[in-house]
């Protein structure tokens, strides 16, 4: 079946390049440590892209995603930096049958040649974060994610210098930010962010 275009059908491409003149882009943001970069805002037919690569496994976008977004950001990461994700509990991506984010970072790792891998995992299965507010998502993900054992054989990853925490959506940066203190804590020093899309609150 052809690919195409969700704004306006034409075949080719999930997104053509009339519509993408369309979407929205982030101010964009030095990476520095602890920052965040994100490309798009979340809405219109960016959320539509998003949804569809969720909820109806159409993970190839993310190729097109991912390529676009390297078009429009400079991702200059230090020598050696490892791509990891937010982790899924293992009962819900069994379900749904992929990780959105951890495609995401394998495809970021192809286009910056840097090792895309698993250094996380969700321990509980905790709330969706949908509909929660800033401070109930906040407590929704407090002792949610660990640091996978073992990882690269280890427990500590102090000799890892730097990683790039990869994710699909930012909302109020609760569930990135409670990664990068368990990275930090196991020793990782350098800890970079990356999503396609964040929800701008108005």
């Amino acid at each position: 079946m052809p690919k195409k275009c969700l704004g306006c059908g034409r075949e080719g491409s999930y997104i053509c390049k009339d519509c993408e003149t369309f979407l929205s882009e982030v101010e964009p943001s030095k990476v520095e440590p602890c920052s965040i970069m994100s490309v798009w805002e979340y809405e219109g037919l960016m959320e539509k892209l998003i949804l569809k690569i969720k909820y109806e496994g159409c993970y190839d976008i993310i190729d097109e995603l991912v390529d676009m977004a390297f078009k429009k950001i400079d991702l200059k990461l230090p020598k050696d930096t490892i791509i990891t994700f937010v982790p899924m509990y293992k009962k819900k991506e069994k379900y749904r049958g992929f990780n959105q984010a951890e495609l995401i970072a394998r495809k970021v790792g192809e286009k910056t040649s840097c090792l895309a891998v698993k250094l996380l995992e969700k321990a509980k299965d905790n709330r969706s974060q949908v509909g929660l507010n800033p401070q109930e998502r906040l407590e929704n993900v407090k002792g949610v994610f660990g640091v996978l054992k073992p990882s690269f054989n280890s427990e500590k990853l102090g000799f890892v210098k730097s990683v790039l925490l990869v994710d699909d959506v930012y909302t109020t940066g609760a569930t990135m930010n409670e990664c990068m203190k368990v990275l930090k804590k196991a020793g990782v020093k350098n800890i970079y962010g990356f999503t396609l899309v964040k929800k701008l609150r108005r």
